[in-house]
């Protein structure tokens, strides 16, 4: 394409308008002919931006991936992340160094597997060179995994499901492309036999982007083949051909579609794959120092765990934080606590997924269950409510934590269970000594009595 086609195409109305409804809260880099980003961090707002663009020499247009407050406040470093990310996509870049009969393959099976997780409004796009882009939007996460913000758990648990798709369809992609091309036409493509054959030397997915990682937009060109990136309905992935993505074939169909929560099933699932490949977490300080090995029985928890797990109407989401770690620490293996907790939910029911992807996420990232001093946790929910035990024999709250709870609670009963000391008393003055050696010093000393 010349430069005259390039605007002509960009000049479209119906392009234009897709583009600058997608580009709302990310950040926008075009690209020019020679692959080189224009000035970042950048923003698109109304049509006659992606003309002035053009103009410019901008020929591609690149989404972020993630979603921003302000993406025009970004900074080179990492300083402003977390507090202007507003949520992410899931994409997956689909790549082959044998063509995009592989490529195709390879998204058709990453959209048959998702599927059976009842994730349906997936985005499929032709990447406007070899390869496919597969989406699922932010709005198909749940927006807090174990009572912290999905939102900062990037590029975490993006990368954490993507991983957990390719490894679940690694063996039949591998089987299919044998089939499609033999074994000596895959491995002609590689410098050197590999000592075990994975079906990702031959496909790429990508899955290990970061922040402020960019893809090319739906409908915009690809500088190197001039073709344009468009969305392409599920039914037609098998069917398609590289020139149905020629300019002045291109029609609008949705891409960032998706329903609330959609993709939750898959997450747990990825989840509860990625912390069965993690080595059993070392035991925090304070748990080193407890000698006790058993599980804690219920009739040792502290009055706030109790009453949590009574039935509370306020504060249940954070609450399954509190429980999940105060049981693990109180040596409750992960049925039990599982169990326990759905034992709880049926008082007042949350959603069972929200429990369990809390529980996935704690087998992979121990934490100590929150200190008593947690207004958050605790006294804004009504459930501090101390007893003796708690005092430790004073008028303030002694107990820091509540695990510390059980086990000073134990110390009260093995003080209790030993038998009384014999104390020895002075005659004269009722002074109380340990020994009898002690009481007869005193005697001599102090009163002038000896045996």
């Amino acid at each position: 394409m010349n430069r005259l086609e390039v605007l002509e195409y960009y000049a479209r109305e119906d392009v234009v308008k897709e583009l600058v409804k997608n580009a709302a809260y990310r950040e926008v880099a075009g690209a020019h002919i020679d692959g080189k980003y224009d000035a970042r961090p950048n923003i698109v707002q109304f049509p006659s931006d992606i003309m002035q663009m053009a103009k410019k020499g901008v020929v591609s247009f690149h989404y972020s991936v993630e979603h921003w407050a302000n993406p025009m406040a970004l900074a080179k470093n990492s300083d402003n992340y977390q507090s202007l990310r507003t949520g992410w996509d899931l994409l997956l870049d689909i790549d082959s160094k044998l063509g995009i009969e592989e490529a195709q393959l390879t998204a058709a099976m990453i959209a048959k597997f998702i599927e059976k997780y009842n994730v349906k409004n997936y985005g499929v796009k032709f990447s406007g060179r070899r390869g496919f882009h597969i989406i699922m939007p932010w709005i198909m996460f749940p927006k807090q995994v174990n009572f912290r913000q999905t939102k900062e758990l990037y590029p975490e648990i993006p990368r954490i499901v993507s991983r957990f798709i390719c490894e679940r369809i690694s063996q039949d992609l591998m089987q299919s492309l044998i089939r499609l091309k033999g074994m000596k036409g895959l491995l002609s493509v590689l410098d050197s036999p590999p000592s075990e054959i994975s079906p990702y030397y031959f496909v790429e997915v990508e899955r290990n982007w970061g922040n402020r990682h960019m893809f090319r937009a739906p409908y915009s060109l690809n500088e190197k083949t001039w073709l344009a990136s468009v969305p392409i309905a599920r039914n037609e992935l098998a069917s398609f051909r590289k020139e149905d993505a020629s300019p002045d074939k291109v029609t609008i169909k949705p891409f960032f579609a998706g329903e609330e929560n959609e993709a939750e099933s898959l997450l747990l699932d990825a989840l509860d794959w990625h912390s069965s490949l993690q080595k059993e977490p070392e035991k925090k300080k304070d748990e080193k120092k407890r000698s006790y090995e058993n599980k804690i029985p219920e009739e040792l928890f502290p009055p706030c765990i109790k009453l949590i797990f009574a039935g509370i109407k306020d504060g249940r989401k954070r609450s399954i934080f509190t429980l999940i770690n105060f049981l693990r620490m109180c040596n409750w293996n992960w049925q039990e606590i599982e169990a326990r907790l759905m034992e709880w939910n049926k008082i007042v029911p949350l959603p069972q997924n929200t429990i369990m992807i809390q529980i996935r996420w704690a087998q992979q990232n121990a934490r100590t269950a929150p200190n008593c001093d947690n207004v958050h946790y605790f006294q804004d929910i009504g459930i501090c409510q101390p007893d003796a035990t708690c005092k430790g024999g004073t008028s303030l709250i002694t107990v820091k934590n509540p695990i510390n709870y059980p086990f000073r609670k134990m110390d009260l009963r093995k003080e209790k269970a030993e038998p009384p000391k014999e104390v020895y008393s002075c005659s004269k003055c009722k002074k109380p000594f340990e020994t009898m050696k002690g009481l007869t010093i005193h005697l001599s000393r102090s009163h002038g009595i000896s045996e």
